[in-house]
Formats: structure tokens, C-alpha cells, sequence
């Protein structure tokens, strides 16, 4: 709870840097679960509903954007395409690597976020839950961009 907290303050702070679609219904969440056949972790969930899709200061996290396809599904239907396994949701993709929701074992509503490119696979980061990814991603953010 304290780092949901946290991100709402530091997207609060950080606002004139920041572009969000803004949150949606459950009925956009149940599309993603449907469309890519995985049962998403509250911790995200929270993160559509409040916010959608967001890029701030250099970070874009996937969800649900102005499109009728969720940004998230576009991108890991790509990704798919190259062999990510299907448990997996992309929720932030950088130069080297994606970040995915790694959906086949939630546990308390929650499960883990791990890296993924194509060459090596699952890479050595993983964050506990969402909260603690994204947290993370923006404290390194406001540190870069400072």
C-alpha cells in the first residue's frame, strides 16, 4: 500500500512531466484478460483504472490508450510473434529488453514483473508486484531527470 502511495505523490509532483489517458472501466480490464487469456494482478488493475496508459519523464507503461486495442495487447501480441511466452504481459518495452507481468503464478492477487528479450529470455530483474516495479521505474526517473 505504501508504494501505491508513493507513485500517486510522485505522479502528482511530476504532473507537468507527465501524459496519462486516464483510467477505465472494469470492462476494458476483462478485455485484456480476455483478448491475451491471463487473469492480470490488482496491482495493475489499480494502475488501468487510475491511470490507464502513462508516459512520464522518458517511462511509457502500457495499458489501455484512445485505442479500441489496449496498448498492452498490441504489444505483446508483437512480442508473441517472436516467441514470448504466453503467460506473459508487456507492460513497458526499452531499447535492450521488455518488462512483462509474469501472470502464471498470482499469488494474493499479485505476481511477479520480470525482463524478456528474444535472444536470452526471462533476464535476472524482477520486481514482487507492480507497485514495486513502478515505483522503482519512477524513482530512477526522477534521479535521471533532476
Amino acid at each position: 500500500m505504501e508504494k501505491k502511495n508513493e507513485i500517486a505523490r510522485i505522479i502528482g509532483e511530476k504532473n507537468q512531466y507527465c501524459n496519462y489517458t486516464g483510467g477505465v472501466d472494469n470492462s476494458r480490464v476483462l478485455q485484456i484478460e480476455t483478448i491475451l487469456k491471463v487473469d492480470l494482478p490488482e496491482s495493475y488493475k489499480w494502475f488501468l483504472e487510475n491511470y490507464g496508459h502513462i508516459l512520464i519523464m522518458g517511462i511509457e507503461i502500457y495499458g489501455v490508450s484512445k485505442g479500441e486495442i489496449p496498448s498492452c495487447v498490441k504489444a505483446t501480441e508483437r512480442y508473441r510473434k517472436f516467441g514470448l511466452p504466453p503467460r506473459f504481459v508487456v507492460i513497458e518495452s526499452s531499447d535492450e529488453w521488455i518488462y512483462c507481468l509474469d501472470t502464471s503464478n498470482i499469488k494474493d492477487g499479485e505476481c511477479t514483473i520480470v525482463d524478456w528479450d528474444r535472444r536470452e529470455g526471462v533476464g535476472s530483474q524482477e520486481y514482487k508486484n507492480f507497485y514495486e516495479f513502478f515505483y522503482e521505474r519512477l524513482k530512477d526517473a526522477c534521479e535521471n531527470w533532476d
